[in-house]
């Protein structure tokens, strides 16, 4: 804890320069949490339907992730030069460690988008819900983890849950639902992957971490999605303006971008002066949020069975969530002083929730 203070004391300016906003500035600390919780969620909700809402119309999810990448590299590459955020240093043994990290961050990201495409974003969300399975099953052979037992029986209700929910699913399909568990697969291995390669560089704090990794991935997917879509861009370009024409198009195109980084970096900042537990539990509820939101915007269709279903998938994220947290705490007894907590909120339990860096795993979708 000596050196982590001491990072604090060494760092104000760079954690306030982002964290404080003009407008929040004078507000207390539970106002500006809410507000931030409030604006998590908004942004998310705005997020998956105007995303899905492109998608519809403009069905080239490799393009479309592509794109989000490109607008949260131009929104940081904008905040270093203007030093809004200060620019990280990094080195060539930085960038050879974090590019197999950043790499299972981009097929994450695309093949969730793949599975927006394909499917109800009600029932691709169900789906994520599974990510603590494949997190349990892989964590043990390749990082020698063990896990309580309340861990393994979370994990029952889950499967459960997806299955159900999927034997009405009208919206199913076998792409999309391939594209929902391979993203699944994906932002694990980035969990365990950056476990194993980022112990020693945690002197880059979350924000900036999540903008290199935004950044190398669209070197990543930019000709990936060439490569799988480029032939079809031109015809599907003009009958999506042909739908709702071309300055809707645009509009629709640039507001997923700029919603899919507003809501990552929102959650960051609402982070701060929280513990893990109760950002793990409001990402939880975030899900079950989004999930009601684009089920009503998109008047899917929900039986009793697939209702029950997404319902017990929840819930084992959620249990998931607390037995995983009660190890935690269990294992690490000792509070944080009301300092730290506010520094660790916005660095290092930014890094501990969303596993990208050697601490510990957590579910987190970016």
């Amino acid at each position: 804890m000596r050196s982590r203070r001491c990072v604090v004391e060494a760092r104000p300016a760079a954690r306030g320069s982002v964290v404080a906003k003009a407008s929040l500035s004078d507000m207390d600390v539970k106002t500006k949490t809410a507000v931030y919780f409030f604006l998590w969620y908004f942004f998310n909700i705005v997020f998956n339907v105007y995303n899905k809402s492109t998608l519809n119309v403009f069905p080239y999810p490799w393009l479309i992730s592509t794109l989000q990448l490109a607008a949260t590299s131009l929104w940081m590459l904008t905040v270093w030069a203007t030093k809004v955020q200060p620019k990280p240093v990094v080195s060539k043994v930085f960038l050879l460690a974090v590019a197999p990290v950043a790499l299972f961050h981009t097929i994450g990201h695309v093949s969730a988008c793949v599975s927006f495409s394909k499917m109800a974003v009600s029932f691709t969300h169900v789906i994520k819900a599974a990510e603590p399975v494949f997190s349990v099953i892989l964590s043990g052979p390749l990082l020698g983890q063990t896990f309580a037992p309340a861990v393994w029986y979370s994990l029952i209700p889950i499967v459960a849950g997806c299955s159900m929910a999927a034997m009405k699913e009208v919206s199913f399909n076998i792409v999309g639902f391939q594209g929902a568990m391979i993203s699944n697969l994906a932002m694990v291995l980035r969990n365990i992957t950056s476990k194993k390669s980022l112990n020693d560089f945690k002197h880059i704090d979350g924000i900036n971490l999540y903008g290199i990794l935004g950044i190398i991935g669209l070197f990543y997917l930019a000709p990936a999605a060439y490569v799988m879509e480029g032939a079809q861009w031109s015809a599907g370009y003009a009958a999506a303006v042909a739908k709702v024409g071309e300055q809707k198009l645009w509009q629709m195109l640039f507001l997923s971008g700029i919603f899919y980084h507003l809501y990552n970096q929102v959650s960051y900042q609402a982070l701060t002066n929280i513990t893990p537990v109760t950002f793990s539990v409001g990402n939880a509820l975030k899900r079950v949020a989004v999930i009601v939101a684009s089920v009503i915007y998109f008047r899917n269709p929900v039986s009793p069975l697939n209702a029950a279903g997404s319902a017990l998938a929840l819930l084992g994220a959620y249990l998931y969530t607390k037995a995983s947290e009660s190890k935690k705490s269990a294992a690490a007894p000792t509070a944080m002083t009301k300092a730290d907590r506010s520094y660790s909120a916005y660095n290092e339990q930014f890094i501990q929730t969303t596993g990208l860096t050697g601490l510990t795993l957590e579910e987190f979708d970016v």
